[in-house]
């Protein structure tokens, strides 16, 4: 069954499936839907929290113990399998059939997946657990539907937000969600009583120390290091988590590698903006780190990037430490 995020809360109240396959890129989302399944799983009695990332060199083998070991407590288990960064191989798809032939009650499985393709989607463990299980794809929010996403996000801060003030913090954060979420709680700590309108918006905005990560990921690909570096101390002083700083730049550099390597086959950037709905400042930062980059260039970060990727997730190393040494990689390219 394939549900939308918007349909999952009406679906949690009423049963709880096997298998969750959540997929795309957009963090954020994917943070309020895992968050969302969780509290269902838990006030159902699914106490007990297991969870594996596959990456190089993983064992796959603990995808078995995982699904068949039996709970030291007896307790149901959410078993949450991160497949972002590396797909089942042929022994772990055959587990995972196998499993899909008959799960066990005591474990709901969270999956997380990049987009799904069409090597995913042919994928014979996919199809398996597609038919016991519920899908959940993620995309980005239209620009217009964002208003609305702000209004509906300022309500968890008790907060009522007008139409004209979200579409002006829609208008700053470019379609960003995790730069308006920061705004958001900015806006809550600053004026948790007033009434938020545009001027209340307006007044945010206009301190330039507060920054976003749109701002650290702009000024960064346009080649102002220090500046770029003086967000990012703003935005460690902030509270702001290295994940979603660490998200929001290979988000562009995947798209960026993407945008380099059509160009060299001969397209054009104007349609490529276009077709991905950059918006006007975006623009002008990809331009010019287009022009000096290559889609090789591109990956090498990346593959930088998974560094820090290890280091939030608890490998050993000063992740701040790296974030500034990765900007300084970048910005010796911009």
């Amino acid at each position: 069954m394939k549900l939308t995020a918007a349909q999952l809360d009406k679906h949690l109240t009423s049963t709880l499936a096997p298998v969750y396959l959540i997929s795309g890129e957009e963090l954020i989302l994917k943070q309020d839907i895992f968050n969302a399944i969780r509290q269902a799983a838990k006030s159902a009695g699914f106490t007990e929290r297991q969870r594996l990332t596959a990456e190089a060199g993983f064992d796959w083998e603990q995808l078995y113990s995982a699904l068949y070991a039996k709970s030291l407590f007896a307790e149901k288990r959410v078993l949450e399998f991160d497949f972002t960064q590396l797909s089942p191989n042929k022994s772990a798809s055959e587990v995972l059939k196998e499993y899909s032939n008959n799960p066990n009650n005591e474990n709901v499985l969270l999956i997380n997946l990049p987009k799904v393709d069409d090597k995913i989607a042919k994928s014979a463990w996919y199809k398996a657990l597609e038919k016991i299980g519920v899908t959940i794809p993620l995309w980005p929010i239209p620009r217009e539907q964002m208003p609305a996403w702000i209004m509906q996000r300022a309500k968890r801060y008790k907060m009522q937000m007008p139409h004209e003030a979200a579409a002006l913090l829609t208008d700053y954060v470019e379609g960003n969600l995790s730069a308006a979420i920061q705004a958001l709680e900015k806006i809550y700590l600053l004026q948790p009583k007033e009434a938020i309108d545009a001027d209340s918006i307006a007044q945010v905005f206009a301190d330039e120390s507060r920054f976003t990560i749109f701002d650290f990921t702009e000024h960064l690909l346009m080649g102002d290091l220090a500046r770029a570096l003086r967000i990012l101390t703003g935005l460690k002083t902030d509270g702001v988590e290295p994940v979603l700083i660490l998200w929001s730049l290979t988000r562009e550099l995947r798209l960026l590698a993407d945008f380099s390597q059509q160009i060299q086959q001969g397209k054009s950037l104007e349609p490529l903006l276009q077709a991905q709905r950059i918006f006007f400042r975006r623009q002008t930062a990809f331009r010019r780190f287009l022009t000096r980059t290559s889609h090789q260039d591109c990956f090498g970060l990346l593959e930088k990037a998974a560094h820090l990727d290890r280091l939030i997730k608890g490998a050993p190393g000063n992740v701040w430490d790296a974030l500034q040494l990765f900007c300084l990689r970048i910005g010796a390219l911009a």
